[in-house]
């Protein structure tokens, strides 16, 4: 995870050396397909794929099916308090008390090693992923497309600009590419939710 990091800030002091090395290869796909869009939706599958897989082999998922489960019972717990308080009855909520403190402290205690088992995949795909999307920023082109809903827009203005945060359009076609794909391939990967 500090490689990652460590590789994430570095990289973006060489972002554009990063997404020139980057362009010898995507530029002829960019070219082969004939539209920037197409490459984007490309891209979107590739880092579906990859992220998925990355997932998928780094993840602890009995640790983050033991989370579910605490989270099912604190639940189940509340539900229980709820019920005995309207009875008023004061043994009871005593005891769902002290079942809820007991339950909370087990998920304290693996709260950490959850924490590393969510973030230990997103140090593998930041590394991958990175220079992509540097690629993607600096090799857009400035061209006019008809998005659905939306209307006709230049790739590289501003979907969202707020500050320093800026969304363009060739992101949120990424993204409206990438969300749906990514949960079709986790599907067929048998991935579960994290969440």
């Amino acid at each position: 995870m500090g490689l990652a990091l460590f590789v994430m800030f570095g990289s973006m002091l060489y972002r554009k050396e990063i997404s020139s090395i980057l362009n010898v290869v995507l530029a002829p796909l960019t070219s082969f397909v004939g539209n920037f869009l197409i490459t984007v939706l490309i891209l979107a599958v590739l880092t579906g794929i990859y992220t998925s897989i990355i997932q998928k082999y780094t993840t602890n998922w009995e640790l983050m099916a033991k989370s579910k489960e605490f989270q099912k019972q604190l639940k189940e717990l509340q539900k229980e308090y709820i019920a005995a308080k309207q009875e008023n009855n004061r043994h009871k909520l005593k005891q769902i008390e002290k079942k809820r403190a007991e339950v909370m402290s087990e998920q304290a205690r693996f709260s950490g090693e959850l924490m590393r088992q969510q973030f230990k995949p997103m140090a593998y795909i930041i590394i991958i992923t990175l220079p992509i999307f540097f690629w993607m920023w600096d090799y857009a082109p400035s061209e006019v497309v008809i998005f659905p809903l939306i209307g006709t827009k230049n790739l590289t203005h501003f979907f969202i600009h707020i500050f320093t945060f800026r969304i363009p359009y060739w992101l949120l076609w990424y993204m409206v590419c990438s969300l749906p794909l990514t949960a079709v391939i986790r599907k067929l990967l048998g991935i579960k939710s994290t969440m």
